[in-house]
């Protein structure tokens, strides 16, 4: 039988002034989280996180067709290790690292693991990682100008309107469903809608529910109208490629409904002066002038620059987005233009300081 060897701790002043700085800075715990958001992202785009719940499943029930099962399997051990999966009957006999098939177990989400991979928080991760990954890998060479924004690097926009689409759903539908009943509303103009998925949602919930909803993005408006025939919603719900601005050019379904919506699109006005979104107003407050019972809910970023913000903050500045405004900015332009404001609405606890501005108009 072999000696076993003494470990030996080796305190060399040199390597210690380096390392223990970076230790003590958290440099390993930024590197990881990086990693696990990426890791989520991809686990989930391979349909492997699909396959996971809160109850025990046989590893060959994880694995996705044509998936490579080492490395499924090496990868939830990964996971096992961060507290997002957990297994069970799992041979780890040096296989991890072959090619073949391993004895892979069975393996379940942990409660933390659920939550990180529930459609939600992988709308979240996926915007960053995944809508703004592009961005944020060229953020050298856009700082100092050797690759343009709209140029020579963009933003995925079928990715970031998917990512929003599920975000904006969780925390909007509830208040505009309120919203309408009391108002007695049955039809929104979504305008600004990107692929439709929170009318349809609302209208897949309310046999009752009308829209029609206006982007300027043809691609987006394309894939909004395969959804409604999908689901058989034609007959409530319509989608029209149109500048959400340019209400002179909208067609007459859209400048009837009852209850207007603009989530996320008059902010980036703000490119061309404080005057231009007062000027939009302005052509909104004639529209809901014609109606008493009209009102527009005006959902924006209530922007901080602090810690909470600083991710949203920084995608803005990097991909040349006109920049969202806090609360009292927005309070200003609606002044401006003659509109009042009834009320403000936000809920706590929500990445993205979303405020919704329930605006309405003098009669003429």
């Amino acid at each position: 039988m072999s000696k076993q060897a003494e470990p030996v701790e080796i305190n060399d002043p040199d390597v210690q002034r380096v390392w223990r700085p970076i230790a003590e800075a958290g440099v390993r715990d930024l590197a990881a989280q990086y990693v696990l958001a990426s890791t989520l992202v991809g686990m989930a785009r391979a349909g492997v996180a699909e396959r996971l719940s809160e109850q025990w499943t046989p590893f060959a029930d994880v694995v996705p067709d044509g998936a490579l099962p080492h490395l499924v399997r090496n990868t939830l051990r990964y996971l096992e290790i961060h507290g997002v999966v957990e297994s069970r009957d799992v041979s780890w006999d040096g296989a991890e690292l072959s090619s073949g098939t391993p004895d892979g177990g069975q393996w379940r989400l942990t409660s933390q693991g659920a939550v990180q991979l529930a459609d939600v928080s992988m709308a979240l991760l996926g915007y960053y990682v995944e809508s703004y990954g592009s961005v944020l890998a060229n953020i050298g060479g856009l700082l100092t100008g050797a690759v343009d924004y709209g140029t020579d690097v963009v933003r995925d926009g079928e990715s970031l309107g998917r990512r929003c689409e599920l975000m904006t759903i969780s925390f909007l539908s509830n208040l505009l469903r309120d919203l309408m009943r009391q108002r007695g509303a049955h039809s929104v103009l979504d305008m600004g809608c990107g692929s439709g998925g929170l009318l349809l949602h609302m209208a897949e919930a309310d046999p009752k529910f009308r829209a029609v909803g206006i982007d300027i993005e043809p691609d987006a408006m394309r894939l909004a109208s395969k959804r409604v025939a999908e689901r058989n919603l034609a007959d409530r719900v319509s989608f029209v490629v149109g500048d959400a601005f340019a209400s002179d050019s909208w067609p007459a379904e859209a400048a009837d409904c009852d209850f207007y919506l603009a989530v996320g699109a008059l902010h980036e006005e703000f490119r061309k002066g404080r005057q231009a979104v007062v000027d939009h107003l302005l052509r909104y407050r004639k529209l809901l002038a014609q109606r008493p019972d009209r009102v527009l809910l005006l959902g924006e970023s209530d922007l901080h620059i602090d810690k909470d913000d600083a991710e949203y903050y920084l995608m803005h500045v990097l991909s040349k987005q006109g920049f969202p405004r806090d609360r009292d900015a927005w309070l200003d332009v609606i002044e401006a233009a003659g509109l009042t404001c009834e009320r403000v609405y936000y809920q706590p606890n929500v990445e993205f300081r979303f405020a919704f501005y329930e605006i309405t108009a003098p009669q003429s």
